[in-house]
């Protein structure tokens, strides 16, 4: 007995396939994405070699979203965040930064900074560190490390 099977290819599915918020190429996308997003959340928070940690509020950790955006017509995924200062502990600054150069005050004498461990016990700086330049802090490429991660 004799079978035949026929073919046929269907466009339309195709791209509801792949181009298609709702499709599976779309969802397979967000899961690696929600991958990459856990992996950045951990690496911000100190866990891994390489990663010290950088919270304080967790304001950082939680701003840190996954989107499914579309590029040149195809679904892709965007990890990352909306915090200002999620740059600087991605890269570090001062010495450990992109400008490989202390930080010093522009206008004043001093850089002044509150610390009530490290700060003046008492008279008019009480609670308040003076220093003419800091080194800086290191980086956590929480994001870049988090994509490689997830490759694997």
């Amino acid at each position: 007995m004799v079978t035949r099977v026929t073919h046929q290819f269907n466009k339309s599915a195709l791209e509801a396939l792949l181009a298609s918020p709702q499709g599976g190429l779309a969802k397979d996308l967000y899961k690696r994405g929600l991958r990459v997003q856990a992996a950045a959340k951990r690496f911000v928070s100190g866990s891994g070699p390489g990663h010290p940690k950088r919270v304080d509020t967790g304001q950082l950790r939680n701003d840190i979203k996954v989107t499914l955006v579309s590029y040149k017509g195809l679904p892709a995924v965007r990890v990352g965040t909306h915090v200002k200062h999620a740059r600087w502990v991605h890269s570090g600054t001062g010495l450990y930064g992109p400008k490989h150069a202390y930080i010093k005050p522009r206008t004043a004498k001093f850089l002044v900074f509150r610390s009530v461990k490290y700060g003046a016990k008492k008279g008019k700086g009480k609670g308040k560190v003076f220093v003419k330049r800091v080194a800086g802090m290191r980086p956590n490429p929480f994001l870049r490390d988090a994509l490689k991660f997830a490759k694997n």
